[in-house]
């Protein structure tokens, strides 16, 4: 996502002037850096900041696998489903400041640019969505945090005395709260997983003239699933940002044809 919105910019087309941004997981990341205005190219190679000693993130490779297994388990019900999620990352430690310290360079600091950001959690004892904004009273970095934080990948972080997990608990891309658009573009890293009538079901709520879709391509998708079932989290970030930056000039073109850079009406 971050190599796309990149390369995107080279081409004249800068996702951070966007009317509104909603950042589920990863999402949340680029997003809050995208309207920080960040220099997305200085975290190509390495997410942390520059001299940081933080160990990477090590994955849980069967706890995460279990997680993915109840998420697309159709013989459960959305919600029972995920607070059983919730449950697990319950279990485990929640998030400690040097987990949320580093997303403050990441995004650019740890305040709100403005409200059109809008970054996805769910509440890990209910299942239910939250949206949080400006005026959620949050800081930025812990909400972008918290968005990305998945069982077997990332603590959950603790916002008053309540557990938040993974915006993506609830849905990969939250489709749903992109209202009256003229373009909605919508980026899916995992498209390949997710069933593509739930983004449809998302989409037939809004009102949009044009929808853009971007998904991983083949050679993405190698990348992705040799991440999932390596130790380190981020040994398959340089890679990723590489395969953002390929896919971005026929998305470029795609936005262009969509009227991406027309004059609003």
């Amino acid at each position: 996502m971050g190599g796309l919105a990149a390369e995107l910019r080279r081409h004249g087309i800068d996702l951070g002037s966007a009317d509104s941004i909603v950042g589920t997981s990863a999402g949340a990341i680029v997003g809050a850096a995208l309207i920080a205005g960040r220099d997305l190219d200085s975290f190509a190679d390495d997410p942390r900041p520059p001299g940081s000693t933080q160990p990477p993130s090590v994955l849980k490779p069967e706890l995460l696998a279990t997680v993915f297994s109840v998420l697309s388990d159709r013989t459960l019900d959305r919600d029972t489903a995920r607070r059983k999620v919730g449950r697990m990352a319950m279990a485990e430690e929640p998030a400690r400041p040097a987990h949320i310290e580093p997303m403050e360079w990441l995004v650019g600091g740890n305040d709100w640019p403005d409200r059109r950001l809008r970054i996805v959690v769910v509440d890990a004892a209910s299942g239910q969505r939250q949206v949080w904004d400006s005026g959620s009273g949050v800081p930025l970095a812990t909400a972008v945090a918290a968005s990305r934080s998945l069982p077997g990948a990332f603590p959950p972080v603790v916002v008053g005395g309540r557990y938040y997990i993974d915006g993506g608990v609830w849905s990969p891309t939250n489709a749903d709260l992109a209202a009256d658009s003229d373009v909605v573009l919508v980026v899916e890293p995992f498209a390949h997983r997710v069933p593509p009538a739930l983004v449809q079901a998302e989409l037939a709520t809004t009102v949009a003239d044009t929808v853009v879709r971007c998904g991983p391509d083949a050679a993405t998708i190698e990348i992705f699933n040799a991440s999932a079932t390596g130790p380190d989290v981020l040994a398959s970030w340089p890679e990723a940002f590489q395969a953002g930056l390929r896919q971005a000039d026929g998305l470029a073109q795609q936005l262009i044809d969509a009227g991406w850079l027309s004059p609003k009406r």
